[in-house]
């Protein structure tokens, strides 16, 4: 069992909420100085103490010990009491009052907005999703055992047999076996007051302090990414002067390739979600298809090194070893005033020169 220390020594005897007679919670925001003990005798969740309200001008209202916070009065404790006070209050009251208590959960996005024109889905997005659990389940019971083990909050569903716990975690986290059972379990991390207080608004499992053990799986959203894109595609790009190249762009950015007056026709392939993953060797193959097309198919003016009969091979991926020159040439644009280009007559003579 995992456990994580809290330094005692270091905690004040200083407790924002106490127990009432009647067992409802007391905040030191609700007593009035003119009638302090109205709402009284109080005593305190961890240790049953009495408690009385401190409020003085210099310090921030609280309630402590009467007599001194006993030895076996922890901080932990309180703490620990006073989640499972608050969350069972707060949710009974939405069941009773129909209001929702949300449980936030993250929902995978599918976007078909590149299908059509590009052949891929992409759900690399995903958005927070809040589920209504005070309408999914109709009971609520603190400390309730359930397949062997007891629950700091038990929620059931007579309708459906759902049943969800509801754990706090202060120094000590879920029990393993718990976890392993099977059952939906939201653990809940609490280390302040303050803490305690955002448990009146909901839980929110896409942050750090709430996990959400044994969920099911939501049924993925179809709707166009609201987020920046990350999908990208190779640009292959010919120019008036001859050059091919290419470049990654954005998927859908049109206007950044358009943009050049001097280009004359360009293709995107090999769409990706995410960038930086394409190796010279397939940009060599996709660039080398590109310009035998444009070159041969189409009879555009195309001037590249790499289908020129003086190609030694690649020297790395941008220099090309020029035969005539005897000496590495830059591939992108080097033919374009070169007076040794020669390219091969047919398509399939430079599909050879393609195979360095």
């Amino acid at each position: 069992m995992k456990q994580e220390s809290i330094n005692r020594a270091s905690m004040p005897d200083a407790n924002r909420y106490v127990m009432s007679p009647g067992g409802t919670l007391v905040c030191i925001s609700d007593v009035d100085a003119e009638d302090r003990y109205a709402h009284g005798p109080y005593s305190c969740l961890a240790c049953g103490h009495i408690m009385v309200p401190a409020l003085g001008r210099v310090r921030k209202h609280h309630f402590k010990h009467k007599a001194g916070r006993p030895a076996d009065c922890h901080h932990e404790t309180y703490l620990h009491q006073l989640a499972k006070k608050i969350l069972f209050e707060t949710i009974s009251d939405a069941m009773v009052a129909g209001r929702q208590y949300p449980l936030i959960r993250s929902r995978d996005i599918v976007c078909n907005h590149f299908v059509e024109p590009h052949g891929i889905t992409c759900t690399n997005q995903r958005l927070p999703f809040p589920e209504d659990i005070a309408s999914r389940f109709d009971h609520i019971d603190i400390e309730k055992g359930v397949n062997g083990f007891v629950a700091d909050i038990l929620l059931s569903s007579i309708a459906t047999g759902d049943r969800m716990l509801l754990e706090i975690a202060v120094t000590h986290h879920c029990d393993d076996a718990k976890i392993a059972s099977g059952l939906d379990i939201v653990e809940i991390m609490i280390k302040t007051e303050d803490h305690i207080e955002q448990l009146k608004r909901g839980l929110d499992a896409t942050s750090g302090s709430v996990q959400y053990h044994n969920a099911k799986t939501l049924v993925p959203i179809r709707q166009n990414c609201t987020a920046p894109c990350k999908a990208s595609g190779l640009a292959l790009l010919l120019f008036r002067n001859g050059k091919a190249w290419y470049s990654e762009v954005p998927l859908g950015a049109d206007e950044y390739v358009t943009s050049d007056p001097q280009l004359v026709t360009y293709e995107v392939v090999d769409p990706k979600i995410g960038r930086g993953d394409r190796n010279w060797s397939t940009i060599k193959a996709s660039l080398g298809d590109f310009i035998i097309r444009q070159a041969y198919d189409s009879g555009q003016n195309v001037r590249s090194c790499m289908i020129c009969q003086h190609n030694g091979g690649c020297a790395n991926d941008n220099d090309i070893y020029c035969i005539a020159k005897g000496r590495n040439m830059w591939m992108s644009s080097s033919a374009t005033t070169c007076d040794a280009y020669f390219p091969p007559p047919t398509s399939d003579d430079a599909r050879e020169l393609l195979k360095f």
